[in-house]
C-alpha cells in the first residue's frame, strides 16, 4: 500500500493535474537559456510565497532552493528540478510554444520544474503529518555550466542537512504512466574537447609552398577513432565524438587553420583522463607528422552519475506500489549522456529516475533536444504520484 493513500485524496491529485499543466505552458512559453532564468526564477518564486513555503535565491538569482518543514522531527530529503531551456528553434506548432526565437524547452526542464512546484504543493499542504523536512532544489544551467555543483558548493545541502536526493528526468523511450531506474551507474563521466590545428597557407595552386591544415585535420579525426575501438577496452562503454569542424576561407587556397570539437563520455573520471591523455598525445603527433601543429584544449565537464543501491531499491517498491510492479522498468545499460545531478548522488545517496512520456497516440515520440520534441503532459501527474510517495518513504525510514 502506498503511503500517499489515506494521505493524499482524490480530489487533491484531480485539482493538482490542471495546475500543472498551467505551470508548465507558462514555463514552456517563456523559455530562458542556462545563467539567465530570471524570468523562471521569478515564476517559481511567486508560486512558493503563494504556497507559504520559505524560499530563497542563489547563484545571482538564477536558483531557488525552498524548505518544507515537517511537523516532527526526522530525515531531510532533497528534490531537484533543472530550470534551463536549450538553444534551440521550436517547430511543434503548439498553442503554447515558445515566445522566444532560438530558445525552447526541447529537454523538458519546463516538465520537471513543473513537477517539483506539484510535490511542493501536495508536501506543504501536508507538512505537519510529515516525520522530517523536504528541500526543493530549483537549479539552473544544467545543460551547460553545471548549476547542481554550485548549489552544492552554495550550501543547500545543510542547514537542515539532507540525508537523501532525488531527481528526474523526462524518457520518450519509456511510455507514459510507467518509469525506469538503474542501479549503479547511470549516466557517463563526460568532457569536451577542442583541437586548432595550425598549417601554412598558400595559394591552392602551390600546395608545396605550405602546410595543409585541412588535410591534418582529416587525418586527426580519422585517427582519433582508434582510440575508442583499439585502445580502449570493449567491456568498458566510451565515446568520442568530433561534432564540428571549421578550417579555410577561400576555395583556391590552403588553410593555415583548423579547429575540430567534439565530446569524450566515458564509464568513470580515471577512464576519461587516460582518453584526454591519448587523444592530446594522437592530435598533436599527427599533426606534426603532417608538418602542422596542434593546440589542444580539454575541459571535463560532468562526473558520472551513480545511483545508491538502497535508495534506488526503496524507490523501486515505492514505484511499485503507486504504479504497479510491472510499470516499473530496471535499466540495464548506462546512458552515454551526461548529468548533472551526479554531483548530488556523490554527496547524499541518491536515486535519479526516468519518467515515461511517450504516447503514439498523440504523436509523442520525439527523442529530447529535437525541435519538434512534445512529450506527453498526463506523465506529470504520474511524477508527482511517485515522488511524493518515495520522500513520505524516506521520511519514514523506509527499507534501504
Amino acid at each position: 500500500m502506498a503511503k500517499t493513500d489515506g494521505l493524499i485524496t482524490r480530489k487533491e491529485w484531480e485539482e493538482l493535474e490542471p495546475e500543472l499543466i498551467e505551470w508548465r505552458r507558462h514555463i514552456h512559453r517563456h523559455p530562458e537559456l542556462a545563467e539567465h532564468e530570471f524570468g523562471t526564477v521569478g515564476y517559481v518564486s511567486g508560486l512558493l510565497s503563494e504556497m507559504g513555503i520559505d524560499h530563497y535565491k542563489l547563484l545571482d538569482g538564477t536558483a531557488v532552493c525552498g524548505l518544507i518543514k515537517g511537523g516532527s522531527p526526522g530525515p531531510t530529503v532533497g528534490i531537484r528540478a533543472d530550470m534551463d531551456a536549450l538553444p534551440i528553434t521550436e517547430c511543434t506548432g503548439l498553442p503554447y510554444a515558445s515566445e522566444v526565437p532560438g530558445a525552447m524547452h526541447a529537454c523538458g526542464h519546463d516538465m520537471h520544474t513543473a513537477i517539483l512546484l506539484g510535490i511542493a504543493k501536495v508536501l506543504q499542504a501536508h507538512r505537519n503529518e510529515l516525520a522530517g523536512n523536504v528541500k526543493l532544489f530549483f537549479q539552473p544551467a544544467e545543460e551547460a555550466f553545471g548549476g547542481a555543483e554550485r548549489m552544492i558548493e552554495a550550501g543547500v545541502l545543510e542547514d537542515p542537512h539532507v540525508d537523501f536526493c532525488l531527481g528526474l528526468h523526462v524518457a520518450p523511450g519509456v511510455e507514459t504512466g510507467k518509469v525506469s531506474l538503474k542501479y549503479g551507474v547511470q549516466y557517463a563521466a563526460t568532457a569536451s574537447f577542442k583541437i586548432e590545428v595550425h598549417g601554412v597557407g598558400c595559394h591552392g595552386a602551390k600546395p608545396d609552398h605550405g602546410v595543409d591544415a585541412i588535410v591534418a585535420a582529416a587525418k586527426i579525426v580519422d585517427d582519433l577513432q582508434i582510440i575508442v575501438s583499439r585502445m580502449k577496452s570493449p567491456l568498458k562503454p566510451a565515446v568520442l565524438t568530433v561534432g564540428k569542424i571549421c578550417g579555410g576561407t577561400v576555395r583556391n587556397q590552403v588553410a593555415d587553420l583548423v579547429v575540430l570539437e567534439g565530446t569524450m563520455r566515458n564509464v568513470d573520471e580515471s577512464a576519461r583522463d587516460d582518453m584526454s591523455r591519448r587523444l592530446a598525445r594522437i592530435a598533436q603527433c599527427t599533426a606534426e607528422a603532417y608538418g602542422a601543429t596542434a593546440d589542444v584544449e580539454i575541459i571535463n565537464s560532468y562526473i558520472n552519475l551513480k545511483n545508491d543501491d538502497g535508495v534506488t531499491r526503496l524507490v523501486e517498491r515505492s514505484a511499485g506500489e503507486v504504479l504497479g510492479a510491472e510499470n516499473v522498468e530496471i535499466e540495464s545499460d548506462m546512458g552515454m549522456g551526461g548529468e548533472d545531478f551526479a554531483y548530488f548522488a556523490k554527496a547524499r545517496p541518491s536515486c535519479f529516475m526516468h519518467l515515461g512520456c511517450a504516447n503514439e497516440e498523440q504523436g509523442a515520440v520525439n527523442e529530447i533536444h529535437n525541435s519538434g520534441f512534445a512529450p506527453n503532459e498526463a506523465y506529470m501527474l504520474t511524477g508527482v504520484k511517485v515522488q511524493v510517495n518515495n520522500v513520505l518513504e524516506l521520511l519514514a525510514g523506509g527499507r534501504l
